[in-house]
């Protein structure tokens, strides 16, 4: 027995049957065993975005530094404020800041908070509502943001040079739909109603 085998003999997925659950699914030997390395590459991003390895040497590149919280919170109202993934720009509130970050309004609350005592967002009047509160970036933070975005395509240039622009475009469609297909799994997870879910 090789020593991969040797490794593969004690791969939790081997013993809970997933090549055999993938085959039973359609997948042939050649698709399940590129689904377990795909696995093994996504564990391995998961676990350095985790740690904020990435993040981390971005901000190398960057004269401003901002805990990851904060990080995200400021990356999250650009990104409203931008109109990133929705139709349209929007006029930020810490509600949906709390939404695009996944955490609760009061945990969004206190991170706008320190981003505003910190001098990277302003709180104004809503343009057609003067009585609710919208979140904007200051030139402080567009500052941040410039050299953040530029430092973080620096890096990504390395990542993907040499790569022939076929493969990066194939790579953007097929990693899109690989997202959107997660996407979808998710919201229907979540339309199930409760008591129809089964232990």
């Amino acid at each position: 027995m090789t020593d991969a085998s040797k490794l593969r003999a004690f791969d939790p997925r081997i013993h809970a049957g997933i090549p055999q659950f993938l085959e039973g699914k359609g997948f042939s030997p050649e698709a399940s065993e590129a689904l377990l390395e795909l696995d093994m590459a996504l564990f391995q991003w998961r676990r350095m975005a985790e740690k904020g390895e990435f993040k981390g040497k971005v901000l190398e590149g960057v004269t401003e530094t901002l805990e990851p919280a904060l990080l995200q919170g400021l990356l999250s109202i650009a990104q409203l404020s931008a109109g990133i993934g929705r139709p349209d720009p929007v006029q930020p509130t810490i509600g949906m800041v709390a939404e695009v970050m996944a955490v609760d309004p009061s945990r969004a609350s206190r991170i706008v908070s320190e981003l505003v005592s910190r001098g990277f967002v302003e709180r104004r009047a809503a343009q057609e509502d003067a009585r609710r509160s919208v979140l904007a970036v200051t030139p402080k933070s567009r500052k941040f943001l410039g050299e953040f975005t530029l430092s973080k395509w620096r890096i990504l240039s390395e990542v993907f040079a040499g790569w022939e622009g076929e493969d990066i475009a194939t790579f953007s469609r097929l990693f899109a739909r690989y997202v959107s297909g997660i996407l979808a799994v998710v919201s229907e997870a979540k339309d199930v109603p409760s008591e129809a879910v089964k232990p």
